[in-house]
């Protein structure tokens, strides 16, 4: 059994082992995820990011997202990230917790998810997970993030 919630203090650990444990990201993408997590931490107020953890019933994390609207649209928001442990990919936690982003941006009158990720081949994986779940490759970036490296944009319609 396994249930979602907003993430807590305690969760930042866990939180970081999990996305420097895919090893798709590089320690300061890692570092940039924690920029997130420290501002919903310390910033109970603040409405840029939503960050949710997927738990099992021992009380392990073993996914992670984090969205938020883009204040320059009527209803679209950004999927900043969106992470398994990588011993529990392939289980359907992705899948779960990608389900309930979606939920709460309808909830939230939100209609477009923009998602962004690399064309290096670590990425291959996540890429197929998109693919997978019905995002759509809206537009590719040549060397955006470094020669050879594209910036990849997908699109997931919630409404």
């Amino acid at each position: 059994m396994t249930r979602i919630r907003r993430i807590e203090p305690g969760d930042r650990e866990a939180i970081r082992e999990l996305i420097a444990g895919t090893r798709a990201f590089k320690p300061f993408e890692v570092d940039v995820a924690m920029e997130l997590v420290d501002v919903a931490l310390t910033q109970p107020g603040q409405e840029d990011y939503h960050p949710y953890v997927l738990v099992e019933d021992d009380g392990t994390v073993v996914a992670y997202a984090c969205f938020g609207k883009n204040a320059m649209t009527t209803g679209t928001f950004d999927l900043y990230w969106i992470a398994t442990r990588a011993d529990r990919m392939g289980k359907g936690y992705g899948r779960a917790i990608l389900s309930f982003v979606e939920e709460e941006v309808r909830r939230r009158e939100g209609y477009l998810l923009v998602i962004e990720t690399s064309s290096q081949e670590s990425y291959g994986s996540t890429r197929q997970f998109y693919d997978k779940v019905g995002c759509t490759l809206a537009a590719q970036l040549p060397d955006y993030y470094a020669k050879g490296d594209d910036k990849l944009i997908y699109l997931k319609r919630v409404r």
